[in-house]
């Protein structure tokens, strides 16, 4: 960069001809042979070097000539410096400001090229090494490894003297889960830790804490993010500190594209096989869910869409890159519609077979076609591999009347793709998978939510085709799991007999279908087929010596599973104890097995019950338990139970004692450096409390729709449950009752989730506004988790119908006085009355309650004029929706037609009715009714 003069690196001013001319010199990170040669030249021939001895190495200034002028910067404000640029203007000096790092970088040197715009003064920028890439140099690191993180973002924690702009918080940019640095943030470790957490890194991340990057007092330490603050404080590092963060500093990558043999560019050309090869490990690499990525300690995933669209939802069960296919000029339009709406989405240019193969070469998570079905299949002859390895594929019709799954509906996403390209485009989605028209689950993608792995011998086809068909099938599972519900035809069967013990053989059973984490026998000629799914259910506890062998503890591991007859794909992840959470041979376990690894503060391993506590690693690490204790305690985290909203994050270590329903399996194992134990953890159940709107299904939202076909058990008033018997899967189990029996549906909703099952509790409007959620969650012990689903109120769907009643503050009352003294709610309407807020009134009057309401407007008139709005909103958005604007006066007695018209419309006023009442400032406008926001708009 230049001002006003040449190009940078060049002398053009010469002594005591005026103008002069200053370069902004980065020294790089402290090394003094880390400097460029350019920077180096520049100082040299510089009459006045300033530097700062706080922050740049003193033999930078070897290279300065003996007859220049050399100032420290440490002490000197902004004046000061801008005094040296003044007399470098006067004499046509030659200024070197020799900054740490590169300039350009928390330099602060935009307001110095200010100063020497204003003082006439040439300059340049010499650009110098950053500290982040010395560091990742330092460490042996790329930062940018394929397919597990492309990005670095540099940035700084917020709080600080110098304000964040919006949207650059820390937790902001740490939604993106790549590399990050972090400069001038090691002060306040602790706010670094939660903004990363909060931001969406898993505890385990790996992070890397550099004080002095190069410089001959270097200190680098290897931690994560969930150690992160106490290794900072252990080492005092305060001042001088950078931290990376990020996936890429732990794990191995893919070999990237550039210089594999089968790809091609301008100066080499792609050899055919290996070519081919490529392509083929690129689908096999988006079939795995696209991403390499480090293994990192359970989070809640980012959900499936269901609100409309939003590519991170897309991402969140297609995931990658959405390739858009179009020759038409409609077709176009539509895909950049879709390409506004999502900004994963490409459109792929040139002929339509062209663009459809390129897609699919390129491995991306899903393809939309803007063509017929019978053109897409003919142009997809030859470029599919397998359901498990290929995208997705929707066509779109010209008119956008329709969005069809095509091919790879299950584990290519089409099936839900098709419903996103729906809802963003209105058309209807088309979807002609079996187990979607039976109703049923697919067991591709069966318990995927929870977890589950498929093992590789077994025959989701056959199994399936005896699901479909209505033939009998056994499920044998080790514990209860919170699962969709099954067709009737599946038979709920004690876990079969262990690896070598006989199986008996049932003549009746057409199928099996496994859910254990035990190894089972193979199946015997003639056997019926079966899938196996492997859940996450045990956790593998890991003690190790400083240094111990990656081999050993995988060879420990390995002894201690076969041992017990337990199958390595059920292993949730490793646990161990916060010192080892750098431990080389451990995190190499990790990465190699795909498992995440956890780690635990040594006080709460220390309030771990366990058979085998050792004094000696008591007063080495301050527990006496590593691998038992770790096992029990560190629960499988909390599976993706959110089927849409943001996703939410899992504290690895919280809380005391072994984990609830924590039982050892495998007792500590010993070997010359590590220890290992097997603890299995029960399953928690899912209490899922739906909002089912007002009434009308196009109220109904997505995310409800979805927990709904997510049940296994669905739990309600007998008329809510019928309003949605034709979204319930089938073989679901339903509890339904009639009205009164409030408490006991939310007991049997409870009930079945502590029990392990997937339950979902409905209520009208929101469940958790005078409805299902609040004698539900009242009875929550913490032993099944639970998701509210939010539904359109009666409030807000009475103030739609009415205009905008509700534009300013408000409040809520029920007039039922059933199980509330009236004089208490009479208090609170007195007290909203006081306060001039809008009310909406639910449960207004029944036969039997004929006072509640005439009292409550009563006591509203006494502060609001008789003119005030009040609208009477009867099933709002149901058969028979009927809306009356009236006032406050006609409903008191005061208006035009007396105690006459009060008494009518008080009789229109039913349990259904919603009442809202206005403030002092509500008024109608055009027949609406309208509570302005008393803003200043300009």
């Amino acid at each position: 960069m230049n001002g006003g003069g040449p190009a940078g690196g060049q002398v053009a001013s010469q002594p005591g001809r005026g103008r002069g001319r200053v370069s902004f010199v980065g020294a790089g990170p402290g090394a003094v042979d880390l400097i460029t040669v350019r920077g180096a030249a520049v100082i040299g021939a510089a009459d006045i070097v300033i530097w700062a001895s706080s922050l740049v190495q003193p033999g930078v200034l070897d290279y300065a000539r003996p007859a220049a002028e050399v100032i420290d910067s440490a002490a000197l404000p902004l004046e000061g410096v801008a005094a040296v640029y003044r007399r470098a203007a006067e004499g046509g000096l030659r200024v070197a400001r020799v900054h740490s790092g590169d300039p350009a970088l928390w330099g602060a040197v935009q307001e110095q090229m200010e100063i020497c715009d204003r003082l006439g003064v040439d300059y340049d920028i010499v650009p110098g090494v950053s500290s982040f890439t010395a560091l990742a140099a330092a460490i042996g690191r790329e930062l940018t490894v394929p397919e597990i993180a492309q990005s670095v973002i540099l940035t700084r924690l917020g709080g600080g003297k110098t304000p964040m702009p919006p949207g650059e918080q820390v937790r902001d940019l740490a939604r993106h889960g790549t590399t990050m640095a972090l400069f001038l943030s090691a002060a306040r470790s602790g706010q670094l830790r939660e903004e990363l957490l909060a931001g969406g890194y898993p505890p385990a991340t790996p992070c890397v804490i550099a004080y002095q990057v190069s410089w001959p007092d270097e200190l680098i330490v290897h931690a994560t993010v969930d150690t992160l603050a106490d290794s900072v404080r252990e080492h005092r590092l305060w001042k001088h500190t950078l931290i990376l963060v990020g996936p890429a500093l732990a794990a191995g990558g893919r070999r990237s594209h550039l210089y594999h043999p089968g790809h091609f560019h301008t100066f080499r050309r792609a050899e055919a096989v290996s070519r081919t090869a490529l392509r083929n490990a690129d689908r096999a690499l988006a079939a795995a869910g696209g991403t390499q990525a480090a293994p990192g300690p359970p989070t809640r995933a980012p959900s499936p869409a269901g609100r409309g669209g939003e590519v991170g939802e897309v991402g969140g069960e297609v995931g990658g890159v959405l390739a858009l296919v179009a020759v038409t000029t409609a077709g176009r339009a539509a895909a950049g519609e879709l390409a506004r709406r999502w900004p994963a989405a490409r459109l792929y240019p040139g002929r339509a077979g062209e663009a459809l193969a390129a897609a699919v070469a390129d491995g991306v998570a899903g393809v939309v076609c803007f063509l017929a079905t019978g053109a897409t299949v003919r142009l997809l002859d030859g470029l599919l591999r397998g359901k498990d390895r290929d995208p997705g594929v929707v066509c779109v019709d010209e008119g956008r009347r329709f969005a069809v799954a095509l091919c790879g509906g299950h584990g290519g996403g089409a099936n839900r793709l098709a419903e996103q390209v729906a809802d963003v485009l209105g058309a209807t989605p088309v979807i002609t998978t079996a187990s979607e028209a039976a109703g049923t689950a697919a067991l591709d993608g069966f318990g995927a939510d929870l977890g589950f792995t498929v093992d590789g011998d077994s025959q989701l086809a056959a199994v399936g085709a005896a699901l479909l068909s209505g033939r009998p099938v056994d499920l044998h599972a080790d514990a209860v799991w919170p699962l969709p519900a099954l067709p009737p035809s599946v038979r709920p069967q004690p876990p079969l007999p262990a690896v070598d013990d006989a199986v008996a053989v049932d003549d009746a059973v057409a199928a099996r279908i496994h859910i254990t984490d035990r190894l089972l026998p193979a199946p015997a000629a003639g056997e019926v087929p079966r899938v196996v799914y492997r859940p996450p259910s045990l956790v593998v506890g890991v003690g190790a010596s400083r240094g111990a062998p990656a081999e050993e503890i995988d060879a420990l591991i390995d002894a201690a599973l076969a041992g017990a007859g337990l199958s390595p794909a059920a292993v949730s992840h490793l646990a161990s104890v916060t010192v080892k959470a750098d431990e080389p041979g451990l995190l190499a376990v990790a990465a190699r097995r795909g498992w995440p690894l956890v780690v635990h503060p040594p006080r709460e391993l220390a309030a771990v019950a366990v058979p085998h506590p050792s004094p000696v690693v008591a007063a080495a690490v301050g527990t006496p338990s590593v691998a038992e204790a770790a096992s029990l305690l560190s629960r499988p985290a909390p599976p993706a139970h959110r089927l849409s909203g943001p996703p939410a994050q899992h504290e690895a270590a919280a809380g005391t004692g072994a984990a609830p329903g924590a039982r050892l399996v495998v007792g500590k194992q010993v070997s010359a450096h590590a220890t290992v134990a097997v603890a299995r953890h029960r399953p928690r159940g899912r209490l899922a409390v739906v909002g089912l709107g007002p009434g009308d299904r196009s109220l109904l939202t997505a995310w409800a729709r979805a927990e709904l076909r997510r049940a296994g058990t669905v739990v309600g008033l007998d008329q809510y449950v019928a309003s949605v018997a034709d979204l319930l899967p089938t073989g679901v189990r339903v509890l339904a009752s009639g009205l009164g029996d409030e408490q006991a549906r939310a007991r049997a909703a409870v009930e079945r989730a502590r029990a392990g099952h997937a339950v979902a509790l409905l209520g009208s409007g929101d469940a958790g506004v005078y409805a299902m959620g609040s004698p539900a969650l009242d009875l929550a012990d913490g032993s099944f988790d639970v998701v509210a689903v939010p539904g359109v109120t009666a409030a807000l769907a009475a103030a739609a119908l009415l205009g905008a009643p509700l534009g300013h503050d408000h409040a809520l009352i029920s007039l039922s006085d059933l199980h509330t003294a009236w004089e208490r709610i009479l208090g609170r309407v007195r007290a909203v009355a006081a306060a001039d807020l809008v009310v909406a009134f639910y449960n207004p009057r029944s036969r039997s309650r004929r006072h509640q309401l005439p009292d409550a407007l009563g006591a509203l008139a006494e502060h609001r004029p008789a003119t005030v709005p009040v609208g009477l909103v009867t099933d709002a958005f149901r058969g028979g929706q009927r809306v009356v604007v009236t006032t406050l006066g006609a409903l008191t007695g005061g208006g035009p037609g007396g105690p006459r018209e009060a008494e009518r419309l008080l009789d229109s006023v039913g349990m259904t009715t919603t009442v809202v009442v206005g403030s002092s400032r509500t008024r109608l406008r055009a027949g609406l009714v309208v509570t302005p926001r008393d803003y200043r708009w300009s």
